[in-house]
């Protein structure tokens, strides 16, 4: 699992790495540069299945003056919390985790499990295969991206869990937290 966090880990940095990027003045090509590693940390399933993504995209055109005037508005950065991973053995990948994460830059710092983030090793490399996050309507898991094929509840066969921190703001994210998979 120690590499399986330190990839999140690095994820997390390459994340706010191109949130800070994307607030600086006539910084277009480094925060495009900063978008694509980042990106480098996903696996592109098929042109068919949606990508896997953060909120974020390339940028086409240089902010703008309103932008920079704007910009105190916008929240301050904030790393995401990684909760828990959770291992399996699953027939199309082999080893697999489920690693629960909070949103990025979250208002107050508020801890609460936004994102799955499905990893697998992909040629050598660990990769996010697969993204699912709570569905805003009902207290169930809802797909975002990646390979269809994966269901939340269906991720093959529970290896162990590690429970790292627990998201205390939200009763679904506790319930999730607690739960075995």
């Amino acid at each position: 699992m120690e590499k399986v966090k330190k990839f999140i880990s690095d994820l997390v940095q390459a994340e706010q790495n191109a949130h800070i990027e994307y607030r600086k003045r006539d910084n277009m090509s480094g925060y495009n540069d900063a978008f694509d590693y980042l990106m480098s940390f996903t696996h592109d399933i098929s042109d068919q299945d949606s990508g896997i993504g953060f909120g974020i995209g390339r940028m086409n055109k240089p902010h703008d003056e309103v932008f920079f005037e704007e910009l105190f508005l916008m929240s301050e950065l904030r790393p995401r919390h990684l909760y828990k991973i959770s291992h399996y053995k699953n027939s199309k990948y082999g080893d697999l985790w489920a690693c629960y994460v909070s949103v990025p830059n979250s208002y107050m710092n508020t801890k609460r499990i936004n994102d799955c983030f499905i990893v697998s090793e992909i040629n050598g490399e660990l990769k996010i295969v697969a993204n699912f996050g709570p569905d805003i309507d009902q207290p169930k898991w809802k797909y975002y991206g990646g390979d269809r094929e994966l269901k939340m509840n269906k991720l093959g066969k529970l290896l162990s869990v590690e429970r790292i921190m627990e998201p205390v703001d939200d009763s679904w994210s506790m319930e999730q937290y607690n739960k075995e998979i």
